[in-house]
């Protein structure tokens, strides 16, 4: 029986059953992020969650690789903060004018829809 979302957890399309058929398919991290329609973070979120549930290590091809330059452009920094652009936006669940609570732990920053 599979655990379920730890207390804390904020990712949102999380399939491991989906994502586990996907890895063993030897899939890379850009098919995997379109097919699961997350962004690089989620999907490397996802994939701790699931090695923590089934106790394996498993390798996505390019999940490491530095960030596109496609990826990039969904961001920027601004004198006062990060703007997100609407794509990418249409990963997240959020969309533009939402509200949000931002918490922080440890090394992230999680941004939840009030």
């Amino acid at each position: 029986m599979a655990k379920s979302k730890r207390k804390g957890t904020y990712t949102h399309n999380y399939d491991p059953d989906r994502l586990r058929q996907l890895i063993k398919e030897q899939r890379g991290a850009k098919e995997i992020m379109k097919d699961l329609q997350i962004s690089r973070y989620s999907l490397y979120e996802q994939l701790l969650m699931l090695q923590d549930e089934d106790n394996e290590l498993y390798d996505i091809p390019g999940l490491l690789d530095p960030p596109s330059l496609e990826e990039k452009r969904w961001w920027k920094y601004k004198k006062d903060g990060v703007i997100f652009s609407e794509k990418m936006l249409q990963y997240t669940g959020f969309k533009p004018g939402d509200a949000f609570e931002m918490v922080v732990e440890e090394d992230r920053v999680i941004l939840k829809k009030i």
